[in-house]
């Protein structure tokens, strides 16, 4: 990789922030249906909130973990809403405008980010450069006059890895009341499209679903098997991934000061002694 200069930025500070992993999209995604949608429906005990698990969880850790939804250590107890995590695709057309990856820079910029986020006026330094001039041109400071010589802080992140996350949210219910009040909440609360977006940990997803409940119950048979209604839709998840967890060092934000001037010297010795504008100049070189 080719050595950044100090020409035109300085390195200034570096934070930590914390990172976003697969762990934070699946948290965010459950939490939203878990505690955003917060659904109840009738129960043969009252009116009870519905609970929301991750599927195929270990059954012993399932029973201590929640033992309400295995009363006898056996059986599930519905109504429940099941998560099922599918495919995660690490898809380069959501990198927005940044239509490659762009790496850290090192040497220079000491591993800080790639992507500039934000950027703020560094009063302090631009206070002071304009008191210099003002000394310059007027023999004065704090003399006002249009200084145009700025001096910004740029920050800097690393460039995320964009993924899609693919859910599949399965609505199980004992009864066709139960699941017909789990159904009316989900299309109460989602707009049409279903778009919403989920949070946590400090980072926002985008989340996209059907608009399409199918249903996978065994209601319609006569057998002798236990009759349980379910209804299942597909939801994606538009995530990120920034800072690997614990193979990764924590992504910082990192703070580079901008010049407020860039100048380049003159030698005498290019131009010579001699004024080379015209004659009339009075001064001896030129500027």
């Amino acid at each position: 990789m080719p050595k950044r200069t100090e020409l035109n930025q300085n390195l200034k500070a570096m934070y930590g922030f914390n990172p976003s992993t697969l762990e934070d999209v699946d948290t965010a995604f459950f939490n939203f249906l878990n505690d955003d949608l917060n659904i109840f429906c009738d129960t043969n005990e009252g009116f009870h909130k519905v609970p929301v698990i991750f599927a195929s969880p270990e059954r012993s850790f399932q029973i201590k973990d929640n033992p309400e939804l295995r009363p006898n250590g056996r059986t599930l107890e519905y109504p429940m809403i099941s998560i099922v995590r599918g495919t995660v695709v690490n898809n380069p057309s959501n990198k927005g405008k940044y239509g490659v990856y762009i790496p850290p820079y090192y040497g220079f910029y000491k591993k800080g980010g790639s992507i500039p986020i934000a950027r703020r006026v560094n009063q302090e330094k631009t206070r002071e450069r304009a008191n210099l001039t003002a000394k310059k041109r007027f023999n004065q400071t704090n003399f006002p006059f249009d200084n145009e010589k700025i001096v910004y802080d740029t920050l800097y992140v690393p460039q995320p890895t964009y993924v899609e996350v693919a859910y599949e949210v399965k609505l199980i219910a004992e009864y066709q009341s139960q699941m017909n009040q789990m159904l009316e909440a989900f299309m109460g609360n989602l707009s049409t499209p279903v778009a919403f977006t989920i949070k946590h940990n400090g980072h926002t997803y985008e989340a996209f679903g059907d608009e399409t409940f199918t249903n996978e119950g065994n209601n319609g048979g006569l057998g002798l098997e236990e009759r349980i209604f379910k209804s299942s839709t597909n939801i994606t998840v538009l995530g990120y991934i920034i800072g690997a967890n614990k193979n990764d060092k924590v992504p910082t934000v990192t703070i580079r000061e901008s010049a407020a001037e860039v100048s380049i010297g003159r030698e005498r010795v290019v131009v010579g002694d001699e004024p080379e504008f015209h004659a009339g100049r009075k001064d001896k070189y030129r500027r």
